[in-house]
């Protein structure tokens, strides 16, 4: 996930606060375990001690008051948590409407605009596909997953030429 990351430095707060989100939006239909390692994983690589990620669930999440916490880190702070959302809500192969709206919920709350998120969405989605095309080494293959991502014809040949 480095790349997709790249050049954004998060601080302790920061970090613990993006996984208390997550932990939230996992929350919304039920906590899928390759959610929860996802989280797990974000929280390590942020510099998060392992042995305090169960109680970030029960410090629980208001977006009110944290929203002007992770504004405060800039819009790369802001589109590091509303793209690990989406990574998230494809984690367990679920994506639901419930979860949708939660990150618009987020999205609204940190002044992220429709048009923005939709953007960040792509970004999560072409990095989804990426890291399984690799993997999947056909072109048929490499387009059946991208267009089950709702990725369009040209976004999936993209991702395509950079594997080649």
């Amino acid at each position: 996930m480095h790349e997709l990351y790249e050049g954004i430095e998060l601080n302790e707060k920061q970090t613990e606060l993006i996984c208390r989100g997550l932990l939230d939006l996992a929350r919304v239909d039920g906590v899928h375990p390759t959610e929860l390692e996802l989280v797990r994983e974000f929280y390590a690589q942020g510099g998060g001690n392992p042995a305090g990620f169960d109680a970030l669930s029960a410090q629980g999440f208001d977006l009110a008051r944290v929203a002007p916490a992770i504004k405060v880190g800039g819009p790369k702070v802001v589109e590091a948590f509303l793209v690990s959302c989406y990574l998230l809500i494809y984690a367990d192969g679920d994506h639901s409407e419930a979860e949708r709206a939660r990150v618009g919920a987020f999205a609204d709350a940190l002044g992220v605009s429709r048009d923005q998120l939709e953007e960040l969405h792509v970004k999560a989605r072409l990095f989804l596909l990426t890291e399984l095309a690799q993997s999947l080494r056909t072109k048929d293959a490499v387009k059946q997953v991208g267009h089950g991502l709702g990725l369009d014809s040209d976004q999936i040949a993209r991702v395509w030429e950079t594997l080649r």
